[in-house]
């Protein structure tokens, strides 16, 4: 049976992340960033902690509570205790990859929270125009698309 879940760009402006799963395969439809939802609590000066990882970011409902598909270095200790009564959280055993529609933020900005090894499906231009906007622009976690910066 195939299943569409929507973890944003739902009634706001960014924030696509569609997850498509039919029984065998897993795979997400970008995993963009929220201009929207995020102008809710940060703006040119006030910007989410560094230190703390993935939790602002999951507490603001800005990524969705799925334990299994985010990059170890950013979650913190016990976490995932804190959003296993979530009604969005779920664990994930494994995603297949992202299917990338084009390089907008709004489709691609929170790809940088995902784990390496999670491949993600573009065209070459979108592919290029991705690392082109990651190279001249704004240096952070939210906008590394093509490679990160690992955390400590």
């Amino acid at each position: 049976m195939v299943t569409l879940s929507f973890y944003g760009g739902i009634r706001c402006i960014g924030g696509n992340k569609y997850l498509l799963r039919d029984g065998e395969h897993t795979f997400f439809l970008d995993f963009g960033l929220p201009f929207s939802q995020r102008k809710e609590f940060y703006e040119e000066y006030l910007n989410p902690r560094p230190g703390v990882g993935l939790l602002d970011f999951l507490e603001m409902g800005l990524l969705p509570p799925i334990r299994g598909i985010y990059r170890c270095d950013l979650e913190t200790t016990r976490m995932w205790e804190r959003f296993g009564s979530h009604r969005d959280y779920m664990e994930m055993d494994g995603l297949d990859g992202v299917l990338l529609s084009h390089a907008h933020l709004d489709h691609s900005g929170y790809i940088s929270f995902l784990r390496g090894d999670i491949p993600i499906y573009s065209s070459a231009l979108t592919a290029f125009v991705a690392k082109a906007m990651q190279d001249c622009g704004r240096s952070d976690v939210e906008h590394e698309v093509c490679y990160f910066t690992p955390r400590e």
